[in-house]
């Protein structure tokens, strides 16, 4: 009887390597069935990323219009609620325009009452100029014939009622000549301007017709009553 290097006989050998002979068939060939999944997974994968792809790029759009559909119905919403009402805007403009023409009316209405006062104070102001230097001139002028007179009283022997007759008469007097001299001068000024009027008219007849109105040939060219 043959026994092995470890003693044992060649028969209990190969039944004891039967079942390692069986595990490792077993496992090789779930790992030939893991690696076969495997690839065909990866061969899926590889032929089902460019449908899907496709599929994501078709779907974005839908996607991107049922989620930009919403915001346009709500502008659309806003819109239609932002839109004013005809008649509340004409309300609106009716109480601006008239707070407008309240404003000008108003404006106006202070420019003229401030243009007023100041003519009014103007006014006043000459008036009170006027008063006072009238008073001073009359003033001045009684101190004048005051002293005349009395100078002349005293130069007919102290009577003071004579000097005040002569120098009111000669007041008098003066006064009558120097209206007499300005109604003169305004008379003849006033003529002067009359006279060179019709001289002038004359000019442009003799330069338009060749003479004039007061000349001898006119009179005569002229029917007779």
């Amino acid at each position: 009887m043959h026994l092995d290097r470890g003693g044992r006989r060649p028969g209990a050998r190969s039944l004891l390597d039967a079942p390692l002979t069986a595990c490792a068939v077993v496992v090789s060939w779930e790992s030939m069935a893991m690696s076969a999944d495997r690839q065909g997974r990866t061969s899926a994968k590889g032929r089902h990323t460019p449908e899907d792809r496709s599929t994501g790029d078709v779907a974005a759009p839908e996607a991107t219009e049922d989620a930009s559909a919403p915001p346009a119905t709500d502008d659309l919403e806003q819109g239609e609620v932002a839109e004013p009402d005809p008649l509340k805007l004409l309300v609106k403009q009716l109480q601006e325009l008239g707070e407008y023409v309240s404003y000008y009316v108003t404006a106006r209405t202070d420019s003229a009452r401030l243009s007023l006062r100041s003519t009014v104070l103007r006014i006043s102001f000459a008036a009170l100029g006027l008063v006072v230097v009238a008073g001073l001139i009359i003033t001045a002028t009684w101190f004048v014939l005051k002293g005349i007179a009395e100078g002349v009283g005293l130069l007919f022997g102290g009577r003071l009622w004579v000097g005040n007759i002569v120098t009111g008469v000669l007041l008098l007097a003066g006064l009558g000549l120097a209206m007499y001299c300005a109604v003169a001068s305004r008379r003849t000024t006033s003529r002067e301007r009359v006279i060179g009027k019709y001289e002038q008219r004359q000019a442009r007849q003799q330069e338009q017709f060749g003479r004039t109105v007061v000349d001898p040939t006119a009179v005569a060219a002229s029917p007779k009553k």
